[in-house]
């Protein structure tokens, strides 16, 4: 059996698949597999996945949170990587990784990237986080994990009830928030991917993804806290108690935001009352809502 299962979902993919797995398959480190998951193409991804050595499987389209969960169901590595469609990889990614993960017994280790725009932008992500930051530090109050260049447990997140379909969008923060109950995640702080914004991505981070990030922090985390957050310590469970809350607060008034830019202030009015409960402390929540009146 394979270490690792380098593991991708792909929606008409066939643009970029191939240069992307060529990465995957000039890694210095080479104890893995390649499962693609084709959810419901209608060009040559699946084709061209097989041609390039990955394990395939079709399905009809139900969207990335359900791809994610299948993958890691299907996987026969002890460690999966994920690796989207349309990223690719340094070539020794997957040695320098495992390599932490074998030293730390960590049960996450992600990395630094590159992010290329279609204009031929290329900015550099070099986190910093605080030294004492563990797990859960690194999901909230953002999502710090670029879902590239993660490497994680395959058993640790079965242990934790994998993904769910429910997250169409925000699928791979859901994952990350489960998972970080279950050990150490360990940044190591290289740029090992390089991450493609499509202007079509960038089009869909408006009022959807605040929708699903909102979707995410309240129907999911926040209603259900005692079952993410229960084996913390009460001081610690206050504290992502309220980063949750200030996601959600944040979530609304941008949402609130772009129905203002529309004119539907009456739907704008009771989005930008429950931001400033649950995130009073945000300069800009205060800032949206104000604006708002004023053009009313």
């Amino acid at each position: 059996m394979p270490r690792v299962s380098v593991c991708m979902a792909v929606y008409n993919g066939e643009a970029t698949i191939r240069e992307v797995l060529e990465t995957v398959q000039a890694q210095t480190y080479r104890d893995f597999e390649i499962l693609v998951i084709d959810d419901g193409s209608k060009d040559r991804s699946a084709e061209i996945a097989r041609e390039m050595g990955a394990r395939v499987l079709i399905q009809e389209n139900a969207g990335l949170g359900a791809v994610r969960k299948r993958l890691v169901e299907e996987a026969l590595g002890d460690y999966i990587a994920f690796i989207d469609h349309d990223d690719d990889w340094v070539p020794d990614k997957l040695e320098k990784q495992m390599a932490v993960l074998d030293q730390t017994g960590a049960v996450m280790v992600h990395s630094d990237c590159w992010y290329l725009y279609d204009d031929g932008r290329v900015v550099e992500r070099n986190l910093v986080l605080q030294s004492d930051a563990g797990s859960f530090d690194q999901v909230l109050p953002d999502n710090w994990i670029v879902a590239s260049s993660a490497v994680f447990s395959r058993n640790a997140m079965l242990k934790a009830g994998n993904f769910i379909p429910e997250t169409v969008r925000c699928s791979d923060w859901y994952g990350w928030i489960i998972l970080a109950s279950q050990g150490q995640f360990i940044h190591f702080p290289e740029k090992q991917v390089r991450y493609r914004v499509l202007s079509t991505s960038l089009a869909n981070a408006g009022y959807r993804f605040q929708e699903a990030k909102r979707f995410l922090m309240k129907d999911i985390v926040l209603d259900h806290f005692e079952r993410f957050f229960g084996m913390l310590p009460a001081s610690d469970q206050a504290k992502y108690r309220k980063l949750v809350q200030r996601n959600i607060g944040i979530a609304l008034s941008t949402m609130a935001k772009h129905l203002d830019s529309e004119g539907k202030f009456k739907e704008a009015k009771p989005l930008h009352r429950e931001a400033l409960k649950l995130a009073p402390m945000v300069p800009r929540v205060w800032t949206r809502a104000v604006k708002s009146i004023l053009k009313r």
